[in-house]
């Protein structure tokens, strides 16, 4: 079974693709579930478990004061502009697992310092996003073997805003998402971003920074 970790909808400012049909595209490459993680907001995950079309994980993309964090399997919204630290804490009183993302990403990761500091009551590190790297992937995932001795979890996704970035990276598992990680169990897939999609990536990234203000999401 194949699961994406990191999908935008329609309900991020960026993302072009609706909810059901984000689902529809991932059954048709063969995915069994997908999570929605779209940019401080949950209504686009909510309305795609519903339908019931694949296996949804309810999850936000959070921004901090420092950088992006993942929440899975939350049961409320997780408001953006806190620390690192507080939105854990607000992740963890939704229910939820707290897992940095793209932690060497320049526009959006929180890098290593803040991992570091907040390890204690962090869930997991994503190792592997579509829309990065190689090197910044492999750093990720040096950063999470690292600190492996407390057993935090790993996730993988494409971060995918448009149809045909949707499964582009993720995991293998074999029954349960989170247990299968939890025993070691689920098995990373995926490209990373090419030197071309590195350049098709900068120039949006910096045309969309301009038009919020010189804000980040």
């Amino acid at each position: 079974m194949k699961v994406d970790m990191h999908i935008h909808t329609t309900y991020s400012p960026d993302g072009t693709v609706d909810p059901i049909e984000v689902l529809k595209i991932a059954k048709k490459r063969g995915f069994t579930a997908v999570a929605i993680t779209d940019h401080n907001e949950i209504k686009g995950a909510i309305k795609a478990k519903k339908t019931g079309i694949i296996e949804v994980i309810i999850g936000e993309e959070v921004s901090t004061n420092s950088g992006h964090v993942l929440a899975y399997n939350i049961d409320c919204h997780i408001p953006k502009g806190l620390s690192v630290g507080e939105t854990i804490d607000k992740i963890h009183d939704c229910g939820g697992i707290a897992v940095i993302a793209h932690p060497y990403r320049f526009w959006s990761g929180v890098g290593e310092k803040e991992v570091i500091h907040n390890i204690e009551k962090l869930d997991g590190i994503e190792i592997f996003n579509s829309r990065c790297k190689k090197s910044s992937n492999a750093k990720a995932k040096r950063l999470w073997e690292e600190n492996n001795e407390r057993n935090i979890l790993y996730t993988a996704g494409s971060d995918a805003h448009f149809y045909y970035e949707i499964g582009r990276a993720g995991l293998i598992y074999e029954y349960d998402v989170f247990e299968s990680i939890r025993k070691g169990k689920a098995k990373v897939f995926g490209i990373s971003r090419s030197r071309k999609g590195t350049l098709k990536y900068v120039k949006k990234a910096v045309g969309e920074w301009i038009g919020r203000g010189f804000k980040r999401i």
